[in-house]
């Protein structure tokens, strides 16, 4: 079995390619205006490219390692354990790429992910989708469903 589809060609590689790097791009927006809010001169496009790039791979790296390597002695609470680290990492990531302590790497994640919402609400609406993403209680029920 080949590990590449007969069918892949040229246009749909070049297609998957562009959709990555529009991706990326689209993603650097928000942790640039977050980085902007909180490090005001520090925060440059491409600082929020290296972070929209470097944050991810290297806390999922951190959560593996931290998760995997205590499972054993700790069980299921090595997952919170590797949750817990993740997000200092994170926040580490942040602080070091648009030079700011720590708590200004929490509030670049953090404002991060609320602009990314925000953003995402305010096309939903324009648009005129649903945002079936979004639970109405805790109990997880749809929109759909009382």
């Amino acid at each position: 079995m080949s590990l590449i589809s007969p069918t892949l060609t040229f246009g749909s590689i070049a297609v998957i390619i562009l959709t990555i790097l529009v991706s990326w791009i689209i993603i650097s927006i928000p942790i640039y205006l977050a980085g902007k809010i909180i490090s005001r001169r520090h925060a440059t496009f491409g600082k929020a490219m290296l972070a929209a790039i470097a944050a991810p791979i290297i806390t999922l790296i951190f959560f593996f390692i931290v998760t995997v390597g205590l499972a054993i002695f700790l069980g299921p609470l090595a997952i919170i354990l590797g949750f817990i680290v993740s997000i200092l990492v994170l926040s580490y990531v942040y602080a070091s790429i648009f030079s700011t302590g720590l708590l200004g790497g929490f509030a670049i994640a953090v404002l991060g992910t609320i602009i990314t919402y925000v953003v995402i609400f305010v096309v939903a609406i324009l648009l005129g989708t649903s945002l079936f993403f979004f639970p109405t209680s805790f109990h997880g029920g749809s929109p759909l469903i009382l």
